[in-house]
C-alpha cells in the first residue's frame, strides 16, 4: 500500500471517528477536536487577526505557523484554547475555561509547540482533499449539467433559497435528520460536509433530456434511441451512486 493511499484512508476514518488529537503540555492531556461549524464561524476572525501567507502556508505550513506564533501568540493561543474545547453547546460558551486554557498556554508553551499545533489546526479540515480523491467534484459537475439541461426542459420549474448557510448546509443537514446543536456544535465540519457531497441522489431523465448528456462529459453526444449507448450512460450514473429512473 502506498503512503499517499494510506493518508487518505486514516483520513477518512478520523472523519468519519470525528477523531481528536491527542497533546500534552507538562502534566497536562489536552485534545484537539474536529472543527465543528460554530467554531469554523468564530474562528474566522482571530485566523484573519493572523494576517498568513497562503503561498507560504501551502508550501511550508510549519514555517508559516511558526511566524505568527512569534508575531501573534496570544492570538494563537485563543485558538488553541477554543479547538481544545470539548464539542458541545455547553463547552462552547463556557468561556472561563476557555480563557484559563488560553492563559495556561501562553505560559507554559514555547512558540515552537504553539506552531506545530497550530498547523494541525488549520490543516484539520480535509473536505477539498476528500471530495477530489473520491471524485465527488466529478459528481457535482455532472449533476450541474443534469441540472441545467432539466431546467432547460422544465421551463415552469423555479429555484429559491440555498443563498447562505442557512440553505446550502444547516437546512439540507436538517432534512437529512441532524439537530441544530449536532451541526453547529457537536458533529465536525468535515463529516457533515462530505454527508452533503456524498448524499446519494435520485433523477429522472427523459430520453429528450438523455440526448444532451455528452458522452466522457464531451464529445459525441448520446443517442437514447441506440440501446447500447443508453445502457451505457445509465452503468455510468449507477457506478457513481446516482440512481436514474
Amino acid at each position: 500500500m502506498n503512503d499517499n493511499k494510506f493518508n487518505i484512508e486514516q483520513c477518512l476514518t478520523d472523519v468519519i471517528l470525528d477523531k481528536p488529537f491527542d497533546f500534552g503540555v507538562g502534566d497536562r492531556d489536552f485534545c484537539l477536536y474536529p472543527l465543528t461549524l460554530a467554531k469554523k464561524l468564530l474562528l474566522q476572525g482571530q485566523i484573519e487577526r493572523l494576517a498568513l501567507d497562503m503561498d507560504i502556508l501551502k508550501k511550508n505550513p510549519y514555517l508559516e505557523a511558526l511566524r505568527v506564533a512569534h508575531e501573534n501568540k496570544a492570538v494563537c493561543c485563543e485558538i488553541l484554547a477554543y479547538q481544545t474545547a470539548p464539542n458541545t453547546k455547553a463547552d462552547f460558551y463556557d468561556t472561563k475555561s476557555i480563557d484559563r486554557r488560553k492563559k495556561f498556554f501562553m505560559a507554559d508553551m514555547g512558540e515552537e509547540d504553539v506552531a506545530t499545533l497550530l498547523v494541525v489546526i488549520l490543516t484539520s479540515d480535509k473536505t477539498e482533499q476528500l471530495t477530489v480523491h473520491l471524485g465527488l467534484d466529478k459528481e457535482r459537475e455532472r449533476m450541474n449539467l443534469i441540472m441545467k439541461i432539466k431546467h432547460k426542459h422544465g421551463k415552469n420549474n423555479v429555484m429559491f433559497g440555498g443563498k447562505s448557510l442557512f440553505g446550502s448546509f444547516i437546512g439540507q443537514l436538517k432534512e437529512m435528520g441532524y439537530t441544530d446543536d449536532q451541526i453547529r456544535f457537536e458533529l465536525g465540519y468535515t463529516y457533515l460536509s462530505m454527508m452533503l457531497a456524498d448524499k446519494v441522489t435520485s433523477i429522472y431523465l427523459s430520453d429528450e433530456e438523455l440526448k444532451e448528456i455528452p458522452t466522457d462529459m464531451g464529445g459525441a453526444m448520446i443517442d437514447a434511441n441506440n440501446p447500447a449507448m443508453k445502457s451505457a450512460v445509465m452503468n455510468m450514473f449507477k457506478q457513481s451512486g446516482v440512481k436514474v429512473d
